[in-house]
C-alpha cells in the first residue's frame, strides 16, 4: 500500500526543523510586537515571588528586561516539547516512530505564546509534564514510591506558579490506580511530597516573618470562575472549537484500537486521557486562563500525535493542514 503524506513525514527531521522554526518565529515576533513585559500580569502569588530579594537579587528586577523574559518563555516551551517527545518515544505511546509530538506542541505552544501573561505559566507547564514523566517511571521495579514522591514534589512546585494545579492531585491518585502502583505506601509518599514543599515555604515565611505569599497562594487556590462566553472573541471560539473536534476525532480513533497496543502502553495512554480531562475541567473553571490552557495543549499534543501518526486518511490530512492554517491565524490575531 502506498504511504500517505502523514506517514511519510512522521519520522523525518522535517518535523523537528519545522517545529523548532515555528516556535522560534513565534517567540521572535512576540518579542518584537510586545516590546515590554507587563509586570502586573499573572497571579497575585507569583507577583509576590518576584518582589522578594535574596542577596540583592530580585526576580522582579531581572524580568524587567523583556528579552530575558521572552527567552525564558521560549526555553521552557522548547524544553517541554523535547520532554513530551522523549515521553512519547521512551514509553512507546505511539506504535510507530513519530516526531509529531514535538512538532504539535511547538505549533500549539507558539500559537498561545502572545497570550501568556507574567505568571510563570511556561515554567509551571514544564514542571507538570515532568511530573507526569516521573509518575510513568513508577512502573520501574523497585522505584514506585520514590517516583510517586518525585511526582508530588514536581506537581507542587508547578502549583507555586499556578496555584490551582494543586487540584490535580486527585487525578494523579487515579492515574496511580490505572498504573496499578496505588498503595498505602505510595499514597503516603505523595502526601509527603506535597507537604515537603510547603514545609520549606512555611519555614522561609516564618524566618522572614512574612506570610503574604501563603495567604495569596490560598486565595488563588480557592478562586474559581466559570468559562466566560461573553468575553471570548469569535476567533478564539473558532480555534477552541476546532481543537475540540480534533481531540474528539483522536479519542474516537484511539479507543476502539486499544487492543493493538501492549497493556502497559494502554495504561499510559488512558492515564494521559484522564489527566487531559482533569486539566480540561480545571481550565474551564479558571475563567479561560491561557496559563492553564498551556498544559492542556501539552497533553493534547500527545493525543493528537497518536492520531496523525497512525491515521493517514484524507480526513486526517485535511485536519492537519487546517490545524496549521488556524494556528497561524490565531497567532496573528493574538
Amino acid at each position: 500500500m502506498k504511504r500517505g503524506f502523514l506517514s511519510n513525514i512522521a519520522y523525518t527531521n522535517a518535523l523537528w526543523g519545522a517545529g523548532l522554526l515555528l516556535l522560534m518565529a513565534a517567540a521572535v515576533i512576540n518579542h518584537i510586537v510586545q516590546g515590554h513585559v507587563d509586570m502586573n500580569g499573572g497571579a497575585e502569588s507569583f507577583n509576590l515571588i518576584n518582589q522578594y530579594t535574596f542577596l540583592n537579587f530580585s526576580l522582579y528586577d531581572t524580568l524587567k528586561f523583556p528579552f530575558l523574559y521572552h527567552l525564558l518563555q521560549f526555553l521552557f516551551l522548547l524544553g517541554t516539547a523535547l520532554l513530551l517527545q522523549y515521553m512519547s518515544s521512551e514509553f512507546r505511546l505511539i506504535r510507530v516512530r513519530s516526531y509529531f509530538t514535538f512538532f504539535l506542541f511547538c505549533l500549539l505552544g507558539g500559537t498561545l505564546l502572545p497570550n501568556l501573561t507574567l505568571s510563570g505559566a511556561t515554567a509551571s507547564c514544564f514542571l507538570f509534564i515532568l511530573a507526569i514523566f516521573r509518575l510513568f517511571r513508577s512502573l520501574d521495579h523497585g522505584f514506585e514510591n520514590r517516583a510517586v514522591f518525585d511526582t508530588a514534589v514536581l506537581l507542587t512546585l508547578s502549583s507555586i506558579f499556578q496555584s490551582r494545579m494543586l487540584w490535580l492531585v486527585p487525578a494523579i491518585w487515579m492515574v496511580m490506580g490505572i498504573l496499578q502502583v496505588f498503595s498505602l505506601k505510595s499514597f503516603l509518599a505523595s502526601l509527603l511530597g506535597i507537604l515537603s514543599v510547603f514545609w520549606i515555604i512555611g519555614g522561609v515565611s516564618f524566618l522572614i516573618g512574612d506570610y503574604s505569599y501563603l495567604l495569596a497562594y490560598s486565595k488563588d487556590l480557592l478562586q474559581f470562575q466559570l468559562f466566560p462566553i461573553y468575553g471570548v472573541t469569535s476567533t478564539e471560539i473558532s480555534y477552541i472549537a476546532y481543537l475540540a473536534v480534533l481531540m474528539i476525532s483522536a479519542i474516537i480513533s484511539f479507543w476502539p484500537k486499544q487492543h493493538l497496543d501492549k497493556l502497559r502502553t494502554r495504561n499510559y495512554l488512558n492515564s494521559v486521557l484522564l489527566l487531559w480531562f482533569a486539566m480540561l475541567i480545571l481550565w474551564f473553571f479558571s475563567s479561560n486562563d491561557e496559563s492553564y490552557m498551556l498544559p492542556l495543549l501539552g497533553l493534547s499534543a500527545l493525543v493528537m500525535a497518536h492520531f496523525f501518526s497512525l491515521v493517514d486518511s484524507l480526513y486526517s490530512r485535511l485536519m492537519f493542514f487546517a490545524l496549521l492554517i488556524l494556528s497561524v491565524t490565531a497567532f496573528l490575531y493574538y
